[in-house]
């Protein structure tokens, strides 16, 4: 295999690393299998005892419910039993290597980590959101126990289960897609070079792209600002003196400080110190930023923000007619939400072009190095 060999490059030897976390893709297939079996284990749990199956049915009227539970609990059921003994055999198959059914295994794998995404909602991007909002509450004295209680309910803890399970199926699928095509595993470099992900093109794109996913947190701040200020911004006065009541606006405020310092740190993807540390940073300064602190926590967000979008999409009618029977603008008060998607799935494809423009030569197969051994330069 390629990833598995010394390559020679200018003659330089360039080794194969082992072991730790940067060793996902060795790992993490077994990982998806493992979680797999253990979910089959408690489907069955379910099954049997009819206790703790996290989509009653309930769910299917909660506006900003799961996707999986907005269609009930058969189609809950199908989910969850997908995601057992039948994803499990399928990851076996990728384990073994199996060529013949790559385009099915790969559909599968994609399909499975979707599918478990589905299966959160918008509950873990507030708890994320809200994190800011909760640390100024510990501060101030003020009672968070309405929050814990909440972070520790079974329901929430089984979506954190389902957002890991979704990872480890994105990359195991990943990792056969590789594998099978007899790529490197590390940096998934084949002989034949690729142009669209070459160092120059993604930093282009991925411009492009972290323009477009500023537009939703910008839009959203300034309607959660205006309510904060009293201006009743497509707001009804009733409805905005309600709120002010009730301090709802002010975690508003908080949420959409947190969006506006995401868009600002989105702007790191494609500018210079995104990948060296300020001077203003003591102790890190002149520092190279190491891409994994870029793109991990772009890609879980990235994540959390397309299931939350698709939460939102799949109670629109619902919430359309509740701002509307209480006198307020759906397009302003809805409409910045509805953009969720289109803001995760921009992100998830800049931290994409981060890591193309920033991966450099491989140290396990060598590939990507010019002839000297260096990264060829990107652009500015």
């Amino acid at each position: 295999m390629a990833d598995e060999k010394p390559v020679t490059v200018a003659t330089r030897t360039i080794p194969a690393r082992r072991g730790g976390i940067r060793e996902w893709q060795r790992w993490a297939p077994y990982a998806a299998v493992v979680w797999s079996l253990v979910y089959a284990v408690v489907g069955g749990y379910w099954a049997v005892s009819g206790r703790g199956f996290p989509y009653p049915p309930e769910l299917a009227s909660d506006v900003a419910g799961s996707v999986a539970g907005r269609f009930g609990p058969a189609v809950a059921w199908i989910l969850v039993i997908t995601a057992g003994l039948p994803a499990a055999a399928a990851g076996t198959a990728m384990l073994r290597g199996a060529r013949v059914l790559r385009p099915f295994l790969i559909a599968a794998g994609g399909v499975i980590a979707g599918g478990l995404l589905l299966m959160t909602d918008i509950d873990l991007l507030i708890t994320l959101a809200y994190v800011p909002f909760i640390v100024f509450r510990l501060l101030t004295g003020t009672e968070i126990g309405s929050y814990v209680q909440a972070s520790s309910q079974w329901t929430f803890i089984h979506q954190w289960l389902c957002l890991i399970g979704g990872f480890f199926w994105l990359a195991a699928t990943v990792t056969y897609a590789r594998r099978s095509v007899d790529a490197c595993l590390h940096c998934g470099r084949r002989d034949r070079p690729v142009e669209w992900n070459s160092p120059g093109n993604a930093a282009r794109w991925g411009r492009v792209a972290v323009y477009v996913a500023m537009v939703a947190p910008v839009l959203y701040a300034l309607t959660r600002y205006a309510w904060a200020l009293g201006i009743p911004l497509g707001l009804s006065e009733e409805v905005l003196r309600r709120g002010q009541a009730s301090g709802e606006w002010i975690s508003g405020l908080f949420l959409a400080t947190f969006g506006l310092v995401g868009a600002a740190l989105m702007l790191g993807l494609v500018q210079r110190w995104g990948e060296v540390f300020p001077r203003w940073m003591i102790g890190l300064a002149g520092k190279r930023v190491p891409v994994a602190l870029a793109v991990i926590p772009a890609s879980i967000v990235s994540a959390l923000l397309m299931v939350a979008g698709i939460s939102i999409w799949s109670g629109y009618d619902q919430m359309a007619d509740a701002a509307v029977g209480s006198g307020q603008d759906i397009v302003v008060v809805v409409g910045p939400t509805l953009l969720f998607p289109v803001w995760g799935a921009a992100l998830g494809v800049a931290a994409l072009g981060y890591y193309y423009r920033r991966r450099g030569p491989c140290s396990a197969c060598g590939r990507g190095a010019t002839r000297e051994g260096r990264q060829p330069p990107t652009t500015p």
